[in-house]
């Protein structure tokens, strides 16, 4: 451990700058955009422009499933009685019954994978 912080002691000053090194000044822009992801060049024939982000493809992979269409994705797999626990979010919660047995069943709400837990 002690090791540890006597490298970061060396290290720290090093890495933010404050060395006796000097780093040349590179010229960059970084953007950070969280979602869909912007390209700065037309990737494809389907991507669209946004004004100040750049280019995207809008798609249904971006698109979530209903409450009830990802029921019916869970009674096409071979369940009952399915009541819905959560449908909010990335991943959808149910309770239902198979084999006369009940399960706890997560659907994708962007795939439409199921799983149980």
């Amino acid at each position: 451990m002690k090791k540890l912080l006597m490298a970061l002691v060396v290290a720290a000053p090093v890495a933010f700058g404050l060395g006796g090194v000097n780093a040349a000044e590179a010229k960059t822009n970084v953007k950070i955009y969280l979602g869909v992801p912007h390209y700065g060049y037309q990737v494809g024939p389907d991507y669209m422009y946004r004004k100040g982000y750049g280019w995207y493809r809008p798609g249904k992979r971006f698109n979530r499933l209903s409450c009830g269409e990802a029921r019916r994705i869970v009674r096409n797999r071979g369940y009952y009685n399915i009541e819905a626990r959560n449908c909010s979010g990335g991943t959808y919660v149910f309770r239902a019954v198979r084999n006369n047995r009940v399960a706890i069943v997560y659907v994708n709400a962007h795939s439409g994978a199921v799983w149980r837990g």
